[in-house]
């Protein structure tokens, strides 16, 4: 059923791509349509990535627009890579809804990840059995299997710390993460232990913000901010709420998280000066 079709980040990303193209041309979508002998209708729903959006699909209007060549190539290619079945897509919305699952498409083509945790340790960076403490707490509280599931995502996910691919993370947590008790004091004291040998990877700079510091900036928000290589791709801010998430990529929005993201770690102490911190809670 058409009604059932969801494209994802990566392809909504290309529509948006797509019409970027027309707008810059100071083209109509009847301008185009009229060329190519399509539908308004198909025009708007490639897009909007509303439609499945093939590599014939970006040729056609890469001609319509003289588009130069490289970039015709660029954005075929990246329909390809759009096409293949993600990792994250064989789980179901009890493990992942819709907007965990952009977030989790997002991070894998990523190569930077900012993040701002203040009640929970960064979920790149949770221990298995941090995690199923967390959901023994959930009401209703999820089945073994959608647990076991969410681990499995996680160990997926965090992955990308290490090898060629290895993704780069700065992360700001405040204290009060640090000292919740999650699952208990074995389970505390293995959490601690892992985030301080994380600490120590060239492509992972962990800061803590200590109980005491005042109001900070952020203060009450928690959030995901990610950067990629490639020039034409702009950072996203991702945020997870009770039942929900959201991502956004207006520039105006992204650019305020980053620049709170900076007065984080001004404010928080220095990397050395957390992994100390982190040890001592460790032993606490």
């Amino acid at each position: 059923m058409a009604e059932d079709f969801r494209a994802g980040v990566r392809m909504r990303r290309i529509g948006r791509e797509l019409r970027k193209w027309r707008n810059e041309g100071d083209l109509k979508l009847a301008d185009v349509t009229k060329r190519l002998r399509w539908s308004t209708s198909k025009l708007s729903k490639i897009e909007n990535a509303a439609q499945t959006i093939t590599v014939i699909d970006v040729l056609a209007l890469a001609l319509v627009y003289s588009v130069p060549e490289a970039e015709r190539d660029r954005l075929s290619n990246a329909v390809l890579t759009a096409q293949e079945p993600g990792w994250w897509q064989q789980y179901g919305d009890d493990v992942l809804y819709e907007a965990t699952q952009d977030f989790v498409e997002l991070e894998a083509d990523a190569a930077a990840e900012r993040t701002f945790t203040a009640q929970l340790v960064p979920g790149l960076f949770q221990t298995e059995s941090y995690v199923a403490a967390l959901g023994r707490a959930w009401v209703p509280q999820p089945s073994a299997t959608t647990v076991a599931n969410r681990t499995e995502v996680r160990r997926t996910r965090q992955s990308r710390l290490t090898g060629d691919r290895s993704l780069s993370v700065e992360a700001v947590i405040w204290e009060p993460a640090l000292r919740q008790g999650v699952g208990g004091p074995d389970v505390m004291r293995e959490q601690l232990t892992h985030l301080g040998k994380l600490s120590q990877l060239p492509n992972v700079s962990i800061q803590v913000l200590p109980l005491g510091t005042g109001a900070f900036p952020a203060m009450g928000s928690g959030f995901e901010l990610l950067s990629f290589t490639e020039p034409h791709l702009d950072d996203v801010v991702y945020e997870e709420h009770l039942t929900h998430g959201i991502y956004l990529e207006e520039p105006e929005e992204v650019s305020a998280y980053s620049l709170n993201f900076e007065g984080l770690k001004a404010t928080a102490l220095d990397p050395e000066r957390s992994r100390r911190l982190i040890a001592d809670a460790a032993r606490a």
